[in-house]
């Protein structure tokens, strides 16, 4: 069964944080520093290590949900290490998150996951925990996952064991 993974950039693969987080809390010892496009960027050599071993393998694809969008690919993807520069980016109303004209990348990810129709997928932002329509929209399919990791920390080796298990539960259903 093929899974999608829609990946988020700050607060995600981008540690909001001053200092490193620590070992104990990510379950990721190194982290290194480094001005991309303008900002800061502070991430795990061994988190970008994790998504490309998932992203090699034959039943996934991932796709980026991020305001960088297209530099996600172009300039944060070579600049950190991630073999994303091929992914393709959503998009959409940047400015349309929350009141009357609802979050720009749950309507982008409900017409891909709606076009696209991947066996299962797994949306991973740092915001989800604070969108109410966007969780319970995820939890009306079968098929979705969602990850939310903190913001200081970003996507965890624990989070990383979260969805591979997600990813093979499913493949070893579909066998």
């Amino acid at each position: 069964m093929s899974t999608t993974i829609y990946l988020d950039v700050d607060g995600v693969l981008n540690a909001f944080s001053k200092k490193s987080p620590s070992l104990a809390s990510t379950g990721w010892g190194e982290w290194k520093t480094a001005p991309v496009n303008g900002w800061p960027i502070l991430w795990a050599p061994e988190l970008i290590a994790a998504l490309n071993d998932l992203a090699a393998r034959e039943d996934v694809t991932f796709k980026w949900l991020t305001t960088w969008t297209n530099d996600a690919a172009k300039v944060l993807s070579p600049a950190v290490g991630i073999n994303g520069q091929e992914w393709p980016a959503l998009d959409g109303d940047q400015h349309a998150w929350g009141g009357k004209r609802g979050w720009w990348k749950l309507e982008a990810i409900r017409a891909d996951v709606e076009t696209s129709k991947p066996g299962q997928f797994v949306w991973i932002d740092d915001d989800l925990s604070m969108e109410a329509e966007a969780l319970a929209w995820v939890k009306t399919q079968p098929n979705g996952l969602s990850v939310s990791p903190f913001m200081r920390e970003g996507l965890t080796a624990a989070d990383i064991d979260q969805i591979a298990v997600f990813i093979d539960a499913e493949s070893e259903q579909a066998a």
